[in-house]
């Protein structure tokens, strides 16, 4: 069931909206992040088309300590914004771990041990995914338009390469969605019902031995094990491939961008740091669009969850 189609009074909606503040200002802190990113590139913008035709030394000095006091805000920033998903994943935790444990242990004796267990292990893994890369590159996402916009404004040419090579990554992303998403979800599955079978039989290992069936257990859960081992490696293979695609766009594009504008300077259409400044800005602009592909299988772990 997905968080939309809830009822409001869900605790799980509760609590996800007691975090809600913590969300609004981590996207605050994501949109100064992503304007800081843009220093560098007015950094190269200036230090090759003003300060080395004028060779202004005071003029390159000052722009450095301007350079370095935005990176460090930047750092800063970013520090702030992961303690805020931290926190955020406390606050979940606080809310519902309660919830959890008195709903788990409300079922009948037999097998509700294994369930809090289970239930608590899948809200953790879901928790998890708030303080990973995933959840960053998500707030990160809706600014790849301003860094198009910025590359549309150097020269429309560099635009339509950022423009085409974001929407061949999207459509990448989508194909990795098709081809992982039930892989993703049968290999979590059965890695559930794998560790489900095993603390069963640990809880009831008296009688195991008892009736001489230890070595007939041991094949079973390792065989269960396979499985789900098998499942996984499919799944990250997958990914792995969709990965290995994406890098290859993204590193492609940058050094597209470079020689674009070249070709652009050489006809006198854009300047020599903006040469540079193409570089840095379509490798920024496709950044979070790879980083949620590779964070894909966390990102479905926590959505089976």
């Amino acid at each position: 069931m997905r968080l939309a189609t809830l009822p409001t009074d869900h605790p799980l909606v509760a609590a996800f909206r007691a975090c809600r503040t913590h969300f609004l200002w981590a996207a605050v802190f994501s949109a100064l992040l992503n304007l800081l990113y843009l220093a560098p590139t007015l950094y190269m913008l200036q230090v090759y088309d003003r300060v080395v035709p004028s060779r202004g030394g005071l003029t390159l000095l000052f722009l450095t300590f301007v350079l370095a006091f935005a990176l460090a805000t930047l750092s800063a920033l970013d520090a702030v914004r992961s303690r805020l998903f931290t926190r955020a994943s406390m606050r979940l935790d606080r809310q519902m771990a309660g919830v959890i444990l008195d709903a788990t242990l409300a079922q009948p004796r037999q097998g509700g041990e294994v369930l809090t267990r289970q239930a608590m292990r899948d809200f953790d893994t879901l928790r998890a995914t708030l303080t990973g890369g995933a959840l960053m590159s998500l707030f990160d996402a809706p600014w790849i338009p301003i860094y198009l916009l910025v590359c549309f404004l150097l020269n429309p040419l560099l635009g339509l390469v950022v423009l085409l090579g974001g929407a061949l990554l999207l459509v990448i992303t989508w194909r990795n969605d098709r081809a992982t998403k039930g892989r993703l979800q049968r290999a979590t599955e059965a890695a559930n019902y794998a560790y489900v079978s095993q603390e069963q039989s640990a809880g009831g290992a008296d009688v195991v031995r008892a009736l001489g069936m230890r070595r007939a257990f041991v094949a079973r859960h390792l065989a269960e094990r396979s499985a789900a081992a098998r499942l996984q490696a499919e799944a990250s293979f997958a990914t792995g491939g969709y990965m290995a695609v994406t890098r290859f766009i993204r590193l492609f594009l940058q050094s597209l961008a470079l020689g674009v504008g070249a070709w652009l300077a050489i006809e006198g259409k854009l300047s020599a740091g903006a040469i540079f400044a193409a570089s840095f800005l379509v490798a920024r602009a496709l950044a979070p669009l790879e980083a949620m592909l590779g964070a894909w299988k966390g990102i479905g772990q926590a959505r089976n969850a």
